[in-house]
């Protein structure tokens, strides 16, 4: 028994066993991205017909037609934070296809417009090959504790829908700072 348990956990030490994955890839069923999160987060349906629809000009008069996505984390020694919010929404061809740069833009910095950015920036990239575009404001401002606080928001147009990421977190502290460096390298379209 002690041999077999030896064996274990030098197997163990020596990497034998797969490590379990860092994370939960967040995606709605219908959704055209995923996205990497510290761990599951709370979610709630988007219903045409309770009038709450984000970012539609036009949306659908019934039917669940979308998420919101919420993940937030404390450290309660230091009360620095990280926060994410992904609002999937189904969007139909004439919606997609009028999405400009200037629109999307227009959205991110609307998202924001209570942070205060300073250092703001705003990036986009399209596929010539597809209808998939991708928008991004970022910058920073000061918590209440006068901490420096990144805030960045993706605006991924689909196909069929569209994703808007909002991530806010204190810079200064390394956990949160792997969390979003793990989020962002791991955004990835989901092809249909």
């Amino acid at each position: 028994m002690k041999r077999r348990l030896r064996v274990f956990l030098i197997m163990l030490l020596l990497g034998a066993f797969p490590a379990q994955a860092a994370g939960y890839k967040y995606a709605h069923n219908d959704a055209e991205y995923s996205v990497m999160l510290p761990e599951a987060p709370a979610v709630e349906t988007i219903w045409a017909d309770a009038g709450n629809v984000p970012y539609l000009e036009n949306p659908p008069k019934d039917g669940a037609i979308g998420e919101i996505a919420t993940f937030r984390r404390v450290a309660m020694e230091t009360e620095e934070s990280f926060a994410v919010k992904i609002t999937f929404v189904k969007a139909d061809d004439d919606f997609l296809t009028q999405l400009t740069e200037e629109k999307m833009k227009e959205t991110l910095e609307n998202d924001f417009k209570w942070s205060f950015l300073k250092e703001q920036k705003f990036s986009f990239s399209t596929d010539p090959k597809s209808t998939l575009k991708w928008a991004t404001v970022s910058g920073f401002s000061l918590d209440q504790k006068k901490r420096p606080f990144y805030s960045t928001g993706h605006y991924l147009a689909g196909k069929q829908s569209i994703m808007l990421i909002k991530v806010q977190y204190n810079v200064e502290n390394e956990t949160f700072d792997d969390y979003y460096r793990k989020l962002s390298d791991n955004i990835t379209y989901l092809a249909q």
